[in-house]
């Protein structure tokens, strides 16, 4: 695969003249980190962030973003008091921008992209033809590109719907006997043992299949599934419970790593744009999260809770609180 093929062509930008209020709404309308500043002739110049328009300057204004980011999330107006941070010297994206930028061309491969990303220490790589803005590439798109590049590779690890299981192999024959029916050799025994053993490898075997199983109907049953109110509400209550024990935080969910689009890679790094691979119920909580209990003071965090065969198992979604 080439960054033509995983990157997302429809890429917001700004011009470098426009104020950094206009920068704040591309952010916010886009639902996106960071923007690309172009020139006239669409060639990328310059990168403004978040972090450019209000984390430079007054560090402790990070506090309050996250409760206008939530309040703007729902279509209201832009704050005034949020707009007054964007504009602590600089007017316009050029004066804040980081340059130059990092770029990539079209052609480039999955390992190049993935040097240049860990090179850089960024999170996105802007794709240019002839110099102009043509897509965006985000570690997020690499991690999907190598997750599907390692399934063509490894059949065993395809998508669920595509796993063809191997018929199970028929049992061994017997070992030969003497005459009046026994064998007392050292070979018989051995040969005994090696009977034991792929019995219960073919036990194994099919308990894993079973086990297989299952997880995929799980994973394709929790990805129709959604959120409701009543069980939120329940989710609340027993947090609420291990509070009055003392505890510090609650397991709200725990569910398959192949519910995550990526896998459950992101998650394992971890990378900060992991609520992007989460689907079906677990994208639910996340959101209820984000919209009632973040605002409150209340932490979220995701986990790999489990190894098996050294592959991600379950994902444990936990509420925190305690500081």
């Amino acid at each position: 695969m080439l960054a033509r093929d995983i990157m997302t062509r429809s890429v917001v930008s700004v011009g470098p003249k426009v104020t950094l209020a206009e920068v704040a709404r591309a952010l916010l309308d886009a639902r996106v980190s960071a923007v690309p500043v172009i020139d006239g002739a669409g060639r990328p110049i310059g990168v403004v962030s978040e972090w450019d328009l209000i984390g430079q300057h007054a560090p402790e204004r990070l506090a309050r973003r996250d409760r206008w980011l939530a309040s703007l999330a729902q279509g209201q107006s832009l704050s005034t008091e949020f707009l007054e941070t964007t504009r602590p010297n600089a007017r316009t994206a050029e004066e804040v921008m980081n340059k130059p930028v990092i770029s990539i061309s079209e052609e480039a491969d999955l390992a190049e992209i993935a040097r240049v990303l860990t090179e850089h220490k960024v999170k996105r790589l802007f794709v240019v033809r002839d110099g102009r803005l043509v897509g965006v590439v985000s570690r997020a798109d690499l991690a999907r590109a190598l997750s599907e590049a390692e399934d063509e590779h490894h059949p065993a690890r395809a998508p669920v719907e595509e796993i063809v299981e191997p018929p199970v192999a028929p049992p061994p024959p017997p070992p030969p006997v003497l005459a009046d029916g026994v064998d007392l050799s050292a070979d018989a025994f051995r040969h005994l043992v090696e009977l034991h053993e792929e019995s219960d490898m073919a036990v194994r075997a099919e308990q894993q299949r079973a086990r297989e199983r299952a997880t995929r109907d799980l994973v394709r049953r929790l990805a129709d599934e959604h959120l409701s109110e009543s069980e939120w509400n329940l989710m609340v209550e027993r947090a609420k419970a291990a509070a009055e024990r003392g505890e510090k935080d609650f397991l709200l969910l725990r569910f398959p790593a192949k519910l995550c689009s990526d896998g459950g890679r992101m998650i394992n790094v971890p990378d900060p744009d992991w609520p992007t691979s989460l689907r079906g119920k677990a994208a639910d909580v996340y959101e209820r999260w984000l919209a009632q209990m973040k605002p409150r003071g209340f932490g979220l965090s995701a986990r790999i809770l489990e190894f098996p065969g050294g592959f991600p198992g379950d994902v444990g979604m936990t509420l925190t609180w305690g500081g």
